[in-house]
């Protein structure tokens, strides 16, 4: 079995699994669940423990949506069950903050009279702001847990910081907390899926018909995006991390 979840984001690849069932059912040999904890704002403070047999979700509003999606509150090493788990990939609460109206990543090199900003530095706030949701990947890998990270989107070109901070420093925090992430997960040994190259536009934003509408919704991806996720997942990508053949991911599945 095969059970993805996490943050509000999860929410686009369920409605993406959906658009596919029928394609779904006749080529992946797992069975597939797909339901969010909740929202992501309840990893800023610490939301699981290790316990005896596993990570146990101390978050009630996370514990009981897990509880719905597959009968525990707690991720357990189980034969033939691979967890994808969306976190840790959402950069917006980086890029958004006013600091970037000033300053930009000293990797760049643009004007706008901007104050740099060392890689450093950047990896620190990378962890500050992840430190709990780190502390949650090290405690599944410690406990055996099978399992794999899911990106958020990209950055949409319709989030209201493009007013104030260039799209460029935008793009840029961006692409630094993301590599910042995935340099974490590899030395934990976790497996990873980044966004589709077909999802970007040609700037390297979302693009505009896969981006949820809604108000004040400046993060989302929609059905579309999720579709393109599921995809590249459970069907076209060789290198997809359910694929135990997968060449640069040394972590082999738990499915059998």
């Amino acid at each position: 079995m095969i059970v993805i979840t996490g943050d509000s984001h999860v929410n686009a690849l369920r409605h993406g699994a959906a658009s596919l069932a029928e394609e779904l059912r006749q080529r992946v040999e797992h069975p597939i669940r797909i339901g969010a904890l909740g929202n992501g704002k309840h990893t800023l403070q610490p939301f699981a423990e290790a316990s005896a047999d596993g990570v146990r979700l101390t978050e009630p509003s996370y514990a009981t949506a897990l509880r719905r999606l597959t009968g525990e509150d707690a991720f357990r090493p189980k034969p033939g069950v691979t967890h994808g788990i969306c976190l840790g990939f959402h950069s917006p609460p980086t890029f958004r903050h006013p600091m970037w109206q000033r300053h930009a990543p000293s990797s760049l090199r643009i004007g706008h009279g901007k104050i740099p900003v060392s890689s450093a530095v950047l990896e620190a706030i990378v962890l500050a702001n992840n430190r709990h949701i780190y502390d949650f990947f090290g405690a599944l890998a410690e406990a055996g847990v099978d399992f794999f990270v899911i990106s958020s989107p990209p950055p949409r070109r319709d989030h209201y910081c493009l007013k104030q901070t260039p799209a460029e420093v935008i793009l840029e925090v961006d692409r630094a907390f993301r590599a910042a992430v995935q340099r974490h997960l590899d030395s934990l040994g976790v497996r990873y899926v980044v966004p589709p190259a077909g999802v970007f536009d040609e700037q390297g934003f979302l693009r505009e018909d896969m981006a949820q509408k809604a108000p004040n919704d400046f993060h989302h991806g929609n059905a579309g995006y999720g579709k393109a996720v599921i995809r590249a997942l459970f069907l076209d990508d060789p290198e997809s991390p359910l694929n135990p053949a997968a060449p640069h991911r040394a972590r082999n599945s738990g499915l059998t």
